[in-house]
């Protein structure tokens, strides 16, 4: 905010927050503007010297210190991960895996540590590339595959320290009995990870569990206690509630009438695989910070539906959003997969998003801190152009200063470890 002559305080018009971009929007972490928490916040550290530094947005040497040492002597400790219970660690982990399905890679990479093995096909590091000051490997790490296919000789091979992956899911998708997580645990090292992708039952496994047990801000939490670096999960979870609640101010009062459809939908045959942009888990974020109302409610609110073009029109969304496009498709695929056979179908140009140009590409899965930083920008731009500027899909994740809604080398620095 600033100031008129006559001293009173003036709120930033929208224009303002694109022309200031990074410097106006997410600016509280440095700036000393902590956000109040909100409905995904969680509140994290304790005592004095972290609600200062939380505040104004920096992290004092003695407090870095006197965390660190603390930290390494206080060991053996328990971390409390749910549905699991409780994991007790003899000592802070150095390495870990991760599946590359969901956010914990982004989670683990925030805190400035790659994963040793991680399944790295359609991961988006193109993020992490845009970054200044940052670097991410992915050579020195072991690809692990897809997650069906996974065997509990790899993980011995590997050795890492911690295995931040839900045991759930990879007893569902590769076939693990409780035998063979508890000789990695009894031989390796310890789980402590939990589904938070999305909404997941156990009804039809005949099993009691129900995901996500973790929002955004928690499961960085909770990394932030594996890891014990409870400033830097603070810093984080700071620097998101500052920015999403900023972008949610910047943009118009409206909320988007969004019909989202999974990227696994095949226009041209006119079949459609509908899912919920206001569903729990982090694979819908940017959605729900952004404000989005489900176009499809009518049909679904939590499971996959299969519709056609007429089931289209009947719903007929303001924008139609396909889902995992923004870093999982390119541009041109997009284009010849999705919009041209929308445009060239007798009712699919019926549809008001496609005559509106308003055919968007969706987020992703892989929704931790970082990659929400980037896909809630590329959201906004998408559903709030006037606001925030247009989307440059030939271009992305390249967006000029100016234009930037977060400030790239504030996210670095928390990363390496400087907040």
């Amino acid at each position: 905010m600033s100031e008129d002559d006559d001293g009173t305080t003036r709120v930033p018009t929208r224009r303002e927050y694109v022309k200031y971009g990074g410097a106006v929007l997410g600016g509280g972490l440095l700036a000393g503007c902590a956000g109040n928490a909100g409905s995904e916040s969680t509140p994290t550290g304790t005592g004095a010297a972290s609600t200062a530094a939380r505040a104004t947005g920096t992290t004092t040497d003695a407090e870095t210190t006197a965390e660190t040492e603390t930290a390494r002597t206080d060991v053996p400790y328990d971390v409390e991960v749910e549905p699991y219970g409780t994991v007790t660690f003899e000592e802070i982990p150095e390495t870990y895996v991760a599946l590359g399905s969901g956010a914990w890679p982004d989670i683990g990479f925030a805190f400035g540590r790659e994963p040793v093995a991680m399944s790295t096909s359609y991961y988006p590091l193109q993020y992490y590339e845009a970054l200044p000051g940052v670097s991410f490997d992915v050579g020195s790490v072991i690809d692990l595959g897809d997650v069906s296919a996974l065997d509990p000789e790899q993980f011995f091979e590997i050795g890492a320290d911690v295995h931040v992956v839900d045991k759930q899911l990879v007893a569902s998708y590769s076939g693990w009995d409780a035998a063979d997580f508890e000789r990695i645990e009894s031989n390796v090292g310890p789980f402590a990870g939990s589904y938070i992708r999305g909404e997941w039952s156990g009804k039809a496994l005949g099993s009691q569990f129900s995901f996500p047990y973790y929002t955004l801000p928690a499961a960085i939490t909770l990394v932030g206690e594996v890891f014990r670096e409870r400033a830097r999960a603070a810093a984080w979870n700071d620097q998101l509630e500052t920015f999403t609640r900023e972008v949610a101010e910047a943009a118009s009062g409206s909320s988007p009438d969004l019909g989202v459809v999974y990227s696994g939908s095949n226009p041209t045959e006119g079949t459609f695989y509908i899912a919920s942009p206001t569903a729990a888990g982090v694979g819908n974020y940017p959605y729900r910070k952004l404000g989005a109302s489900n176009a499809f409610a009518e049909l679904t609110d939590e499971e996959t539906y299969e519709i056609d073009y007429e089931g289209l029109l009947e719903m007929d969304p303001e924008y139609i959003c396909v889902d995992s496009a923004i870093s999982g498709i390119p541009p041109e695929e997009f284009e010849s997969q999705f919009v041209d056979p929308m445009e060239e179908h007798p009712i699919g140009s019926e549809l008001r998003a496609v005559k509106n140009d308003n055919v968007v590409r969706g987020c992703g899965r892989h929704q931790g801190p970082i990659v929400a930083h980037f896909e809630t920008e590329a959201m906004a731009k998408q559903l709030y152009p006037d606001a925030f500027g247009e989307f440059d899909p030939e271009a992305w994740p390249d967006v000029p200063e100016s234009e930037r809604l977060f400030d790239r080398e504030r996210i670095s620095g928390v990363i390496n470890g400087e907040f």
